[in-house]
Formats: structure tokens, sequence, C-alpha cells
């Protein structure tokens, strides 16, 4: 039996009815529950109280806010990466054109030319992918790409690992953040590293706030106004993602609300749930499913 924290698609109905989907009123099925679709922060309201429990799959793509100790050591887990990897590419080329033509900005001043220049992509999932593609066949871009793996490496003039950062940071005229939070991404880009690129560069950052030191690129934006930066996603405070920040003040910054992803739109959210479903389904039916998380880089 498959027990869904929300109301699902028809679609998902299709794909998953056949192993007993049940998507409301489940507390009484709860006891017979062996898989669980979920958002990462319900995932602790549910999993003690489901003793057949075999596998996680998330709605969302990062599942840092997992309660790992509480999951089972035989629990499989798995993500919704690359759900969301259209509609996030798209708004961080919005943020980075913002930024390198001065949208909204009432007075002329030297805009950055992107085409032909260099774009370094952290993370190689679905989203980083995207954002390559996009540099590589719109703007003719050199793609330096940094992850532990590239789920389209054939997008990637030159693929690296996050050993090599100190030294690809100044190469870069636009860097995209696009990394999971994990204990090897938390505070990745530090005063250090933010403070051997270029003089004038844009950073964007749309997959974890947390993978930015807050305090240090508010710190290199006030020193150096030719330092650009872009997010759509915010650091927590108390557990909770919050919005009000001083970055909002500074010339050299655009942001939105985490509104890339889930909340992008009903469109988007809905084939994002219908991806989850497939995925369960295939894991269900074949054993295995892409997006398997590794538990062992969040404990």
């Amino acid at each position: 039996m498959i027990i869904s924290t929300r109301e699902l698609p028809e679609e998902c109905h299709s794909l998953l009815d056949r192993w007993g989907l049940k998507d409301r009123n489940v507390e009484e099925y709860l006891k017979e529950g062996e898989a669980l679709l979920a958002w990462p922060s319900q995932v602790k309201d549910y999993v003690g109280k489901m003793p057949k429990l075999k596998v996680i799959q998330t709605f969302s793509a990062g599942v840092d806010d997992l309660p790992f100790q509480l999951i089972p050591a035989h629990v499989e887990v798995f993500s919704n990466a690359g759900a969301y990897s259209t509609s996030v590419a798209e708004h961080a080329w919005a943020l980075a054109l913002a930024l390198a033509k001065n949208v909204n900005v009432r007075r002329r001043e030297d805009t950055v030319l992107l085409h032909g220049g260099t774009a370094l992509v952290l993370g190689g999932g679905g989203i980083g992918s995207e954002i390559a593609r996009i540099a590589k066949h719109a703007f003719d871009m050199y793609v330096i790409g940094v992850s532990r793996s590239f789920r389209r490496p054939e997008l990637f003039s030159e693929r690296r690992g996050l050993q090599d950062l100190k030294e690809l940071m100044g190469r870069a005229d636009v860097i995209f953040d696009a990394l999971p939070l994990n204990k090897e991404t938390m505070g990745l880009l530090n005063y250090d590293l933010l403070s051997r690129t270029k003089e004038r560069v844009i950073l964007v950052n749309v997959g974890r706030a947390e993978t930015v030191v807050e305090e240090d690129v508010i710190r290199i934006m006030k020193e150096r106004k030719g330092f650009k930066f872009g997010t759509d996603v915010f650091w927590r405070k108390g557990g909770k993602e919050n919005f009000d920040s001083p970055l909002w003040g500074m010339e050299n910054f655009a942001g939105t609300p985490h509104t890339a992803g889930a909340t992008a739109s009903g469109e988007v959210l809905k084939r994002a749930l219908v991806r989850a479903c497939e995925n369960l389904r295939d894991y269900l039916s074949e054993g295995h499913a892409e997006n398997r998380v590794r538990k062992e880089d969040y404990e």
C-alpha cells in the first residue's frame, strides 16, 4: 500500500492504484503502508506510524529537510531531482539576465555581454544540466561544470570536482549555484572563494541558500559593485526560510521569494507530482529507480 500526504492528480492514480494508493483520509491506512509519498518536512509525522515502510519518494528535489535520524536503515529514499529542472533553469537565467542588463534600474550604466563568455555551473544534476544547455546553445558559452556526477556530461565543455573551485572561480563571467545542501556543500561559497571571482561577475543561486555564506556574499557585494548576486532561495532561521534579508536594499541584487520550483505554477507542480509517481512506479515494478538518496551525505 502507498500513502501520499497530499491528494494527487488522476495521472498518479493511473500509475499507482494497483499498489493500493491512498491519498485521502490516510490515517487509517498507515499501519499497512509500505511506501510514502511526501514533502521532506512531513516525513517525521508519518515514518513512526508506518511499521511496514520500505521506501520514501519525496515530491521535492532537495532532501536536506528529511529527518534521516528517524528513518530506519532499511528504508530506501528517492528524491524528485530533475522534476523542476526546466522551470528552475529558466528562472536562473531570468535572474542572470536581469542583473546583466540592469533590468528595472532607472539609470544608464554598462551592461554585461554574456554571449561567448564562460559559465560556471555548480551541480550537474537536472537543473544544472538544463542551465548548461541554455548557456551552450542559446549563448554560445564555454560551460564549466562542477559536480560529483553529471546527468548530461555532453553539455559541459569541462567537467571538474568541488576540490577545483579555487582555481575555477576566477574564470567565470556568470556562476550558477544549483547544488544540493549536504555536509559537503554547507557554507561552501565563503568569502575566500567569492573573493577569487572576476571584478565583474554574476552569481545566481537556485540550489539552497545555505551553500552560500550570507554574511560573506553581502560583504563582497558591498566591497565590489561589479559583483552581482541573484537568488531565489533564502537562509533559514528557526527552521523556516526567511525572506527578510538586507539584500533587497542593495543595488547589485536581484531576487525572488523561492518561486522557481514547486510554487512557480500549478502546471509545474502537477508535472513534478506525476514525475514522483512515475519514479515510485519504476521502483515498485522494477526494483530500481532514479535519484536514490545517499543517506551518508546527510547524516
